[in-house]
């Protein structure tokens, strides 16, 4: 049910949850690379997470896909020459970008949908943590993530 909910909202709202990460990222200190980065390629790559989120969620995206595509994006960062903690805080914001919103638009569940809750959390933060990691390896010219990688 929370997941139903997540994947509508993800449908539904990518334009302002796009908009409230953009904000973030310009405001925020520890994301001053992104700062001089054009908005329409901001947006573009709000929409690309969001999007792969919701095709994750919904198991149509495997880990190695996930893989491939931020690695790409850490390999697409290095050449902007943004700065690897600069790239990985705006995952960071993301991700409190998503739970805010979650926050704001879905407001309070009973028990039940509370653990549904918390194993739901789980698979968001493990999505992160993904894009992190392989957005890094990407960023450090790492071969290309292999099955394997996805163990």
């Amino acid at each position: 049910m929370i997941i139903e909910k997540l994947i509508s909202l993800l449908e539904t709202q990518v334009d302002s949850l796009t908009e409230s990460w953009i904000k973030l990222l310009k405001e925020n200190e520890n994301t001053g690379a992104y700062q001089k980065l054009d908005e329409e390629k901001l947006s573009e790559y709000s929409h690309f997470i969001y999007e792969r989120l919701k095709l994750w969620l919904d198991w149509q995206l495997s880990s190695a896909e996930v893989a491939k595509l931020f690695w790409q994006v850490g390999v697409e960062r290095k050449s902007q020459a943004v700065p690897l903690s600069d790239m990985y805080y705006a995952v960071v914001l993301a991700r409190r970008n998503l739970y805010i919103n979650i926050l704001e638009k879905l407001g309070e569940e009973d028990l039940h949908d509370m653990r549904e809750l918390i194993a739901f959390t789980s698979r968001i933060t493990y999505f992160f943590d993904k894009i992190g990691y392989f957005v890094i390896k990407g960023y450090e010219g790492s071969e290309e993530p292999s099955a394997e990688d996805e163990a």
